[in-house]
């Protein structure tokens, strides 16, 4: 009966520490759109201080609201064409959950730094947000690495951190801000989907 019952543990731990295809591909993906998404615009936005994009009329409004369409758009089809047969393991829930306290964080710091930055009519203000929430990704990566019990993780955290420091750094300098942000976007966050991309795909085969 001991026995039994040390292989059930054994079992049971295994099933909460281990993540599911299913749900890794489905992470990967959508940190990847998002990664691709506002790490292009960030592009979009070194061009336009070169004067190779426009910074005015309908062009200037796409690139400020267009990569935001097509990642909802993509998130859309990425939840809805993909059905998780696997139950959700304990540590799955755990940084589901971190993440989505991140992302609602995200939008409730919208309306607290836009307000503030409208009322002010202060750039620098608005500036801010997006170093916070630099900040908050890599606090849910540092999480997921500790309950993963994977580096590579926590290496992605420390790059959101020092993401965020340095966009701070450059707050009076918008060319250099726009750099540091487009870097850690398409590092900490394209980058790192394509890499649980590849990981849940490898996984499936064998």
């Amino acid at each position: 009966m001991n026995l039994e019952e040390a292989r059930d543990d054994l079992a049971f731990m295994r099933a909460l520490v281990s993540t599911t295809e299913d749900s890794q591909l489905t992470f990967g993906e959508t940190y990847l759109a998002c990664g691709l998404c506002y790490g292009g615009q960030m592009v979009m936005h070194g061009l336009q201080f070169l004067g190779w994009a426009p910074s005015e009329g309908q062009g200037a409004l796409l690139i400020g609201f267009g990569p935001t369409a097509v990642f909802v758009a993509l998130l859309i089809w990425i939840l809805t064409r993909r059905r998780v047969a696997q139950a959700p393991t304990a540590v799955n829930r755990a940084v589901a959950a971190v993440f989505g306290s991140v992302g609602l964080a995200n939008l409730v710091m919208i309306l607290i730094f836009g307000l503030q930055a409208w009322r002010q009519q202060s750039l620098l203000i608005w500036l801010i947000y997006p170093c916070v929430v630099m900040v908050l990704q890599g606090m849910a990566w540092m999480v997921a690495a500790s309950l993963r019990r994977k580096g590579w993780m926590g290496g992605v955290a420390l790059g959101f951190f020092l993401t965020g420091v340095g966009m701070a750094f450059a707050l009076q300098n918008l060319r250099a801000y726009v750099v540091i942000a487009g870097i850690g976007m398409l590092a900490f966050m394209a980058a790192p989907g394509g890499l649980m991309i590849l990981q849940a795909r490898r996984s499936a085969r064998t």
